[in-house]
């Protein structure tokens, strides 16, 4: 990060103001401003921050800077609206290890990942399956200004699914733990949502959900599809229908996993807002260009997983076995199909804090470590540079990580563009990334609240990342 350049009469230090707290007054002045849903770039501009919020944006000279503003002279540079991840995990860490060690602790390590994400320009992001109460206490302490970190917004469980160490994710690690740490660990993302739900009647499923949008949740994800059985479906149409139903009901957003043809179009019929990796339909069948009419026709955004070719052709040489590797040819396939359609995609990575020591202890490092998709603080970048090899356009490649976010989450007129009125989140890039998607790795600052973040800070108290493998 570049020194921080300032010119005014009067100049606020970050040390001056309390963690949390916004700067009266910030602008960036200087750079090309690239909105996303502005017509075109907007060359030698102010952004005018007051309270957090955007207050004005403009050319130089059109903007009135008042006494006392900080300044950040950014001549040079480009400015983004803050990036999202659409569907990440920031508790991924479900190696045994780790869940009895930091029982109680989850919400440090999600901290630890909101620090990781925002650090590389993610000033929001969407959990979309994790511990309710470690990310609700992860996300009210960053609200309330007591840690920094990406905002964050959370479904806590995917409904219909079971926890961490049941059939679902690791069913062989519960023989190594108590029956009591079992069911602990499992009802801490559970909260009565899980399997038990696919044996009931529509009308409890609703009075069950019903229940789950009152346990401060932001939004709502369910299983059209099973996690491991990933060829079954989970749900009726009528009972993802119940499930849509309540979480609109509630005034929140409704969300699903699918990894089927059948399942994606299920989930379309029964009124789902996103898709979470709508892109995957299986090892050896693209979705129907039926289907992708239906996206583009009822204006329901796809959370895509893109990886770049260089990682699909690692995975196909070093780990052509792994169950995701023709997942992953076949949604290459889909994604391109869905751009040329002009699908709403949503940058996605279904990322989390990588383990350093397992990655080192890994059977298939070889293709782990090329262009991670599932690693936070890295796998965005990769996603955009994958959409760029896969054709779509520079400004709906920023539009799938910022505007196209808020809008799916209906959050556009807070988030997602850089216009009088929305939240001052932002990143000041020193190279175009209009002129190639690597460039939204040229970070220079990033301001999220108005404030600007000591990014060579986090993360403060960093728990897994930092762990050595053994010598």
């Amino acid at each position: 990060m570049g020194p921080l350049v300032l010119a005014a009469a009067f100049v606020v230090s970050e040390a001056a103001v309390a963690p949390g707290v916004a700067a009266q007054t910030l602008a960036v002045t200087g750079a090309t401003i690239i909105d996303p849903l502005a017509d075109a770039p907007l060359a030698d501009a102010v952004v005018l921050m007051e309270d957090g919020r955007i207050t004005a944006v403009g050319a130089a000279g059109a903007v009135d800077v008042p006494a006392g503003t900080e300044i950040i002279d950014a001549r040079g540079k480009y400015i983004i609206p803050g990036l999202m991840d659409a569907n990440l995990h920031l508790y991924l860490n479900l190696d045994l290890e780790t869940l009895i060690k930091y029982e109680g602790r989850y919400h440090e390590i999600v901290l630890e990942a909101a620090q990781l994400t925002l650090k590389t320009g993610q000033t929001t992001v969407f959990d979309t399956w994790g511990p309710l109460g470690a990310l609700a206490q992860a996300r009210d302490m960053i609200n309330a200004g007591e840690a920094p970190g990406s905002r964050i917004y959370f479904a806590g469980n995917i409904i219909g699914f079971d926890g961490p160490l049941s059939r679902d994710f690791r069913a062989e690690a519960a023989a190594h733990v108590s029956k009591a740490f079992m069911n602990r660990t499992n009802e801490a993302w559970e909260k009565g949502t899980g399997r038990d739900l696919m044996w009931m009647t529509p009308d409890s499923v609703r009075a069950a959900i019903r229940e789950y949008t009152g346990t401060g949740v932001d939004f709502l994800k369910y299983g059209s599809s099973s996690h491991v059985e990933m060829y079954f479906i989970s749900f009726s149409e009528r009972v993802q229908r119940v499930i849509v139903e309540e979480g609109h009901r509630a005034g929140m957003t409704v969300q699903t996993h699918t990894t089927s043809v059948e399942s994606l179009d299920m989930a379309i019929e029964a009124g789902v807002d996103i898709i979470t990796h709508g892109d995957i339909s299986g090892p050896v069948v693209p979705i129907p260009m039926e289907t992708v009419r239906k996206l583009v026709e009822r204006d329901i955004a796809v959370s895509a997983l893109p990886i770049t070719q260089r990682r699909l052709e690692a995975l196909q040489q070093h780990n052509p076995d792994g169950t995701l590797t023709p997942y992953m040819a076949i949604g290459r396939e889909n994604q391109t199909r869905m751009i040329e359609a002009g699908v709403s995609l949503l940058l996605s990575t279904d990322a989390g804090i990588k383990h350093p020591v397992l990655l080192a202890e890994s059977g298939t490092i070889a293709s782990d470590t090329v262009d991670q998709r599932t690693k936070l603080g890295e796998g965005h970048f990769n996603a955009l540079a994958a959409l760029e090899e896969l054709g779509m356009a520079p400004m709906e490649i920023l539009r799938s990580a910022t505007s196209h976010i808020a809008r799916a989450y209906e959050m556009e007129g807070e988030i997602g563009s850089l216009r009088p009125g929305m939240i001052a989140d932002l990143v000041i890039l020193d190279a175009n990334p209009l002129e190639a998607a690597r460039n939204y790795r040229s970070i220079h600052a990033v301001i999220k609240d108005g404030r600007r973040v000591d990014i060579d800070a986090l993360p403060v108290a960093p728990i897994i990342s930092v762990l050595k493998p053994d010598n």
